[in-house]
């Protein structure tokens, strides 16, 4: 789940795993979980979740068993693929992104 976290007075975005709640830290170690099964031209929803078995978590397992519970077919893409796609979309390129990371202040 993208999320506003306050931090000192501060607006800090942060993704959150939509299984455990806790805030995902690593991108290597997070993945989107949607329903593969769903037809060309479907919008998916998404869950944001630890990847895999990381530090004791299921939370991908869990996940996947969720959209197998309402019929579908649990497909997923790791988050670090997910990100660089997604702000491609949105006009805003890895190289760009980069650059504008390196021109303004750290929130945290």
């Amino acid at each position: 789940m993208f999320e506003i976290h306050k931090i000192d007075g501060r607006n800090c975005p942060m993704i959150t795993c939509d299984i455990c709640g806790e805030r995902l830290t690593e991108a290597g170690k997070a993945a989107v979980v949607f329903n593969n099964g769903a037809g060309n031209g479907a919008k998916l929803r998404t869950l944001q979740v630890h990847k895999g078995r990381i530090d004791g978590r299921t939370c991908h397992e869990e996940a996947d068993n969720r959209f197998r519970a309402e019929g579908g077919m649990p497909g997923w893409e790791e988050m670090k693929t997910f990100l660089a796609d997604a702000v491609h979309n949105i006009g805003f390129p890895p190289e760009e992104l980069a650059e504008y990371d390196r021109r303004r202040s750290r929130f945290g």
